[in-house]
C-alpha cells in the first residue's frame, strides 16, 4: 500500500508531514516503538532536507507499508548530502561529552535503515523500518534447522545409500566445509582487532585489569558450578551399560592422538599463551595466543593514544571490516544449517543411536540445569531480569546448538550484547572472544558425565579420591579446551586415563557425539553471555533501558 502526501520545504510545514505519517502508520500493524522510531526519524530526515533546499521547493512524502514492514520515501531538490547530516543538528559545540552521548543516542534511533540518495539534483532520504526482521531471521534459521532433519531422515529412509553418500560427500560436507572455513578464515582477525580496539578505548588500563579479572573469576565459577550441577545430574540418572565395553573400537585413534598430543597442565597452557612470533598464531588459530598479542597491542596503542591518535581509529576501523565481512558470511547461515542437519542425521547409525541414548538424555539435563542457574545468578548476583536475556539471547543459542561450536557464534553475541542488552562494547567486544577461548561450561558438564559414563561401563568405582582429581583437571582444561567442533572429545579423551579406562572408549559415544556437541556449545555461548552481562551490570557499563526494552 502506498500513501503520499506534498509539503512545502518549510519548517513550519514538518507538523503536517509527521501527523501524515502518524496518521498513515496508525493502520499499519507495526509495534508502537517502532513506530515511534520511524517518526523521529523522520523529523530529522524533513530538518536536513530543508536545510539543504529552497521555500519555493515541494517536499515529497511516500509511505510504503507491508505486513509489519514500512518503508517511507522522503525527496525534495536541493544541495548534495550524506546520511551523516541527518541528526546533526542536535549537536552542541560547547558540550562534547553531552554531543558523544546524542550521537549514540541518534545512532540507537536512526539504526542502520536510513540511507540518502541524490540524483539530478533531488535529495532522496530512505528510511525503512521492520520490526520482525531479526524474528524472521530466526523463524527461517529455525525451519531449516527442522527441514535439514525431516530431509536428512527422509532421504536415509527412502534413497539409496549411494545416493546419500553422494549428497554427504559432494553437496551438504563441501557447504559445510566452506562456511566453517571462511568463518576460522576472519574469526582470528575479528577476536584480535576486537579486543585489541576495545582496550585502546580505556583511558585508565588499571580499571581494564579490574574489569578483566572480575571476568575470569566469573567464567572459572560458572565452569566450577557446571562440574557439580553435571555430577549432581549424574547421580541422580547414573547411565552407562557394561554391556558397551564391547562396542570399543579404533575408530578413535585420531581424537586419542589428539588427546596425547595436548598440554592439559596449567603451567603447560600459560607457557603455551606466548607465541614465539606473531603469524603462526592467526595460522593456527591459536585463541589464547591471539587474545595475549591483542592484549598487548591494546594496552600499547592506548598508552600511545595522545602521541598517536590515529592508530586507535585504524583498530576500529579494521574491527569494523571484519564485522562486515563476518556479517556477509554469517548471512548465509540458514542454508549451511539445512546441510548440516542433513548431514548429521544421514550419518547416525540407528543401532549406535539405541545403545548409547541415556547419556544423551542425562547431559541435556545437565545443560538445563545449568540454564536455570544462570537464570538464578542473573536475578540474584545481577539484578537483572533472565527472562528478557533469554529472550533476547536466544539467537546466539540457537546457533551455537546448531554449529556445535562456540567460535562461530562470536559475532552474534556480540551483535546481541550491543544492540539488544545494552551493553558497552568496550567490554563486550573484550569478554565475548575471551568467553569463547576460556570458558566451556558446557563442555565441563559434557567432560565430568562422560567420564562417570565411561566408569560405569568400565566398572570402575567412583569415589570422592577419584572425583576430586577429576573435578580440577576438568577445571583446567576448560581454559585451553579449543572452541571448536570435537575440542570436548579431546579433553574426554585425556581425562578417562585417569580412571585407567583405555581413551579408545570414546568410540563408544563417538557417532552421537555431535548431539550432545550442540547442547554444549550453547551452554558455552549462552554462560560467556551471561558473565558479559552480570560483570557489565557491576561495572555500570549497560544500558538499562536497551536490557529492560
Amino acid at each position: 500500500m502506498i500513501n503520499k502526501i506534498n509539503i512545502k520545504c518549510s519548517i513550519s510545514q514538518i507538523p503536517n508531514g509527521i501527523d501524515f505519517l502518524r496518521d498513515t502508520l496508525k493502520e499499519c500493524k507495526i509495534d508502537k516503538k517502532e513506530k515511534i522510531k520511524l517518526l523521529l526519524s523522520a523529523e530529522e530526515a524533513l530538518g536536513t532536507l530543508i536545510k539543504h533546499s529552497s521555500e519555493d521547493e515541494n517536499i515529497a512524502i511516500k509511505v510504503y507499508t507491508v505486513g509489519k514492514s514500512a518503508e517511507l520515501h522522503i525527496s525534495c531538490r536541493g544541495e548534495k548530502f550524506d546520511v551523516s547530516e541527518i541528526g546533526s543538528s542536535l549537536v552542541y559545540d560547547d558540550d562534547p561529552e553531552a554531543n558523544e552521548i546524542i550521537k549514540r543516542l541518534s545512532e540507537n534511533v536512526l539504526g542502520k535503515n536510513i540511507m540518502v540518495k541524490s540524483s539530478g539534483g533531488i535529495n532522496t532520504v530512505y528510511i525503512k523500518i521492520s520490526k520482525t526482521a531479526s524474528r524472521s531471521k530466526l523463524a527461517f534459521t529455525l525451519s531449516m534447522l527442522v527441514f535439514g532433519i525431516i530431509a536428512g531422515l527422509i532421504m536415509k529412509e527412502l534413497l539409496p545409500s549411494g545416493i546419500n553418500d553422494f549428497a554427504v560427500k559432494n553437496i551438504f560436507a563441501p557447504v559445510n566445509t566452506m562456511f566453517l572455513n571462511a568463518l576460522k578464515m576472519v574469526v582470528a582477525p575479528l577476536v584480535f582487532f576486537s579486543i585489541a580496539s576495545s582496550i585502546a578505548e580505556f583511558d585508565d588500563i588499571r580499571s581494564l585489569g579490574r574489569v578483566a579479572v572480575k571476568m575470569m573469576i566469573g567464567y572459572v565459577l560458572t565452569s566450577a558450578a557446571a562440574i557439580a550441577i553435571g555430577l549432581g545430574i549424574y547421580f541422580l540418572f547414573p547411565a552407562g551399560d557394561p554391556a558397551l565395553k564391547a562396542a570399543v573400537t579404533d575408530a578413535a585413534a585420531a581424537t586419542v592422538e589428539k588427546g596425547q598430543n595436548f598440554n592439559a597442565s596449567l603451567i603447560d597452557t600459560l607457557v603455551g599463551i606466548i607465541p614465539t612470533n606473531i603469524i603462526d598464531p592467526f595460522q593456527k588459530s591459536d585463541m589464547l595466543q591471539i587474545i595475549f598479542m591483542s592484549v598487548l597491542a591494546g594496552t600499547a596503542i592506548s598508552a600511545l593514544s595522545k602521541k598517536i591518535s590515529v592508530l586507535k581509529t585504524i583498530l576500529t576501523e579494521l574491527y569494523t571490516v571484519f564485522s562486515k565481512i563476518t556479517t556477509m558470511i554469517v548471512s548465509v547461515m540458514p542454508i549451511v544449517i539445512f546441510c548440516s542437519m542433513a548431514k548429521m542425521v544421514i550419518g547416525i547409525d540407528t543401532q549406535t543411536l539405541l545403545s548409547v541414548f541415556s547419556w544423551i538424555p542425562v547431559t541435556y539435563a545437565a545443560g538445563i540445569v545449568m540454564l536455570g542457574f544462570y537464570a538464578l545468578i542473573l536475578l540474584t548476583v545481577g539484578g537483572l531480569d533472565p527472562i528478557k536475556f533469554f529472550k533476547k539471547f536466544n539467537p546466539a543459542m540457537i546457533t551455537a546448538f546448531t554449529f556445535a561450536s562456540s567460535n562461530p557464534v562470536i559475532p552474534t553475541s556480540m551483535e546481541i550484547c550491543d544492540k539488544k542488552l545494552g551493553i558497552s562494547k568496550s567490554l563486550y567486544s573484550f569478554s565475548i572472544p575471551l568467553g569463547a577461548t576460556v570458558n566451556m561450561d558446557g563442555g565441563c558438564i559434557t567432560q565430568i558425565i562422560t567420564v562417570m559414563f565411561m566408569a560405569k561401563v568400565f566398572g570402575v568405582p567412583v569415589t570422592l579420591a577419584t572425583v576430586l582429581p577429576l573435578y580440577f583437571s576438568i577445571l583446567i582444561l576448560s581454559v585451553g579446551s579449543p572452541g571448536v567442533p570435537g575440542g570436548t572429545l579431546v579433553c574426554i579423551s585425556m581425562l578417562l586415563p585417569q580412571l585407567g579406562i583405555p581413551s579408545e572408549a570414546i568410540s563408544i559415544i563417538m557417532g552421537l557425539y555431535s548431539i550432545v556437541g550442540m547442547m554444549l556449545a550453547c551452554i558455552n555461548v549462552t554462560g560467556d553471555g551471561v558473565v558479559t552481562t552480570i560483570i557489565a551490570k557491576k561495572e555500570n557499563l549497560i544500558d538499562l533501558e536497551v536490557y529492560n526494552s
